[in-house]
C-alpha cells in the first residue's frame, strides 16, 4: 500500500502509519512520519508524503556458534552455520532472534571438543559446528560446518546452505570448514568463511588444527590451532560464530568455538525498527543481536 499521488491527507497519512485513520493528530516531526516522507531532518510539507509506503524489505544474517576443538593433536571445529535471506514487510510486526554459545573442548587428554548451539531467527534456525576430533573419536564432528578429522580419519560434514565439510588431518588435526559459501577446511587449515554485505563483516571461519605446527584459523574468527612448545590454540572470536583451534600438546588446551550473531541491515540512515545495537554501516542502518531479544519492525 502506499498513499496518494495526488492530494492527501491526514487520514491516508495515519493509516499507512498503522495510526487509526480517524485520527485528527499527527506530529510531522516525529520519526515514523520523517522515516515515511524519508527525510531525517527540517521541515516536512504534506507533499513530501504523496507516493509513500511504510512498508521496507531488510536482510538478515543468523550464524550460530562455532564448535570447539580437539585435545592432543587435535582437529580444528567447524564453523556454526551461516544463513542469510531477506523480509518485505510492514511496520510492527515482531522477529525474535536467538544466539547460539561456541562449544567448550573437553579437558580429557584424548577427548574431542563439543559442537556449538544453534542459533534462530524468525523461522529460520542456523546449526552449530561441528567439534574437532581427537584420539576419542578421531572422527570430526557434523554441524553447520564440520570438524576436521585427525591422522587420516574422516571430517564432519557440513549442511548445505550453512556451510561446508571439515578437511582429514595430516599427521595431526584437519581445519574446521567455513560458514555460507566460503571454503572447507584446508588441510591443517580451517575454511575461510563469507561475508555478510548488510554490515560487511566476515563470519564463520573455521578452526586450525596441528601438524605437528600450528594450522591458520580462516578469516571470520576461527582459532588457530596450538603447537609445541608453549602456543595455545586459540578460541574462536565471539559474536563471529568461528570454530576454535585444536591443541597442539598434551600440556595446552583446545580452542573454545565463538558465539554466534544475529544481524538485521536495510538501507538508508533513518531508523525504521528497534532492537539489537544499532550502527551505520556504509549507508545501512544495522541492528545486531549477540544475545536473545527482538527485532520490531
Amino acid at each position: 500500500m502506499a498513499t496518494p499521488s495526488g492530494q492527501i491527507g491526514l487520514s491516508e497519512v495515519n493509516e499507512e502509519l498503522g495510526v487509526s485513520p480517524t485520527s485528527t493528530a499527527i506530529n510531522m516531526g516525529s520519526t515514523p512520519v520523517r522515516s515515511l516522507a524519508g527525510i531525517p531532518s527540517g521541515a516536512i510539507a504534506m507533499s513530501d508524503l504523496q507516493s509513500k509506503t511504510n512498508e521496507y524489505t531488510f536482510t538478515w544474517l543468523v550464524v550460530a556458534g562455532g564448535g570447539g576443538g580437539g585435545e592432543n593433536q587435535g582437529s580444528g571445529a567447524g564453523a556454526g552455520g551461516f544463513i542469510t535471506g531477506s523480509i518485505e514487510n510492514a511496520p510492527g510486526i515482531s522477529y525474535s532472534a536467538s544466539i547460539g554459545g561456541g562449544g567448550s573442548p573437553n579437558t580429557g587428554f584424548t577427548s574431542r571438543g563439543n559442537s556449538g548451539s544453534n542459533s534462530t531467527f524468525h523461522t529460520t534456525t542456523s546449526t552449530g559446528g561441528g567439534y574437532g576430533a581427537a584420539e576419542n573419536p578421531g572422527i570430526g564432528g557434523p554441524g553447520g560446518s564440520g570438524g576436521g578429522g585427525r591422522q587420516g580419519q574422516s571430517a564432519g560434514s557440513g549442511i548445505g546452505g550453512q556451510g561446508n565439510p571439515g578437511s582429514v588431518g595430516q599427521g595431526g588435526g584437519g581445519g574446521g570448514a567455513g560458514g555460507g559459501a566460503g571454503q572447507g577446511g584446508l588441510g591443517v587449515n580451517g575454511g575461510n568463511g563469507s561475508t555478510f554485505p548488510g554490515d560487511g563483516i566476515t563470519y564463520a571461519g573455521g578452526g586450525g588444527g596441528w601438524r605437528p605446527g600450528s594450522g591458520s584459523g580462516g578469516n571470520g574468527g576461527g582459532g588457530n590451532g596450538g603447537a609445541p612448545g608453549g602456543q595455545a590454540a586459540q578460541s574462536g572470536q565471539t559474536n563471529r560464530g568461528g570454530g576454535g583451534g585444536g591443541l597442539g600438546h598434551w600440556d595446552q588446551n583446545a580452542g573454545s568455538g565463538g558465539s554466534g550473531r544475529v544481524v538485521i541491515a536495510y538501507p538508508g540512515t533513518t531508523q525504521k525498527g528497534s532492537g539489537g545495537t544499532q550502527s551505520i554501516v556504509s549507508s545501512n542502518r544495522v541492528h545486531s543481536f549477540n544475545s536473545p531479544g527482538t527485532y520490531t519492525s
